[in-house]
């Protein structure tokens, strides 16, 4: 076989690779049912949530937010008292992170040897699976290793992060917020699976929770620890 048949014969030996994410957590669920207050993180302060809470599903808007904390609720020391060992420097900041463009998404692969380990392990399986896939036996010996890591790195998802600021009714108020890669936009030949969230890691923060004890009376607010997932890992799987 020669030509273009030979390269369509390989770009369709990609198919059976078993890159779908299975028994994760899927980001893409509902969002939970509004709760009976309008704080947008009631929902969160529940024992036992009616459903996962995706990540960075919080609202942003100042307009969402009726009471914001006073200055004398903001002391620093009393705050990471209250997030305790929750509190994690590389993914949360009480103040805004020095020395870096806040608008550029970063390669974590490249600022956490935790994450870097990880996707190291993921292409290793890679590897593995790719070597287990029968080329053609027209294909030159030295054209196949070469197509091996391209399939690899086609499917080898990216994890970018950029810093994001929740506003001042979280504390830490500067999250990283991560991201699969989309370049290049499809991750397997012919396009048609992408890049995708497949494993999610839960911090804890603080936000600040209002509720009416008494229809006319003024509202009690007090910090509250909340979840707030992020994307730790992404996998090559359908859409």
């Amino acid at each position: 076989m020669q030509g273009p048949r030979c390269y369509l014969l390989l770009f369709l030996c990609l198919l059976p690779l078993p890159l779908r994410a299975t028994g994760l957590e899927d980001p893409r669920d509902p969002p939970p049912p509004p709760f009976s207050t309008s704080d947008p993180t009631a929902h969160l302060l529940r024992g036992r949530p009616s459903a996962p809470v995706r990540p960075y599903s919080l609202s942003l808007s100042p307009e969402d937010y009726r009471y914001a904390p006073k200055p004398r609720h903001l002391r620093p020391g009393r705050l990471r008292r209250l997030l305790g060992p929750a509190f994690d420097p590389f993914w949360m900041s009480s103040e805004e992170p020095l020395g870096r463009n806040l608008s550029a998404k970063e390669d974590l692969e490249t600022v956490s040897r935790e994450l870097a380990d990880s996707s190291g392990r993921y292409r290793r399986k890679l590897w593995r699976e790719v070597e287990g896939i029968e080329l053609p036996p027209e294909l030159p010996a030295d054209m196949v290793r070469p197509l091996r890591r391209w399939l690899v790195e086609r499917a080898s998802c990216r994890l970018t992060s950029a810093w994001v600021d929740l506003g001042p009714v979280f504390w830490p108020r500067w999250v990283r917020h991560t991201a699969c890669g989309t370049s290049p936009p499809a991750c397997s030949w012919p396009p048609g699976m992408a890049c995708r969230p497949a494993q999610l890691a839960h911090l804890k923060l603080l936000a600040w929770h209002c509720w009416a004890t008494r229809p006319s009376g003024p509202p009690q607010c007090a910090w509250r620890q909340v979840p707030y997932p992020v994307v730790v890992a992404c996998k090559c799987s359908c859409r």
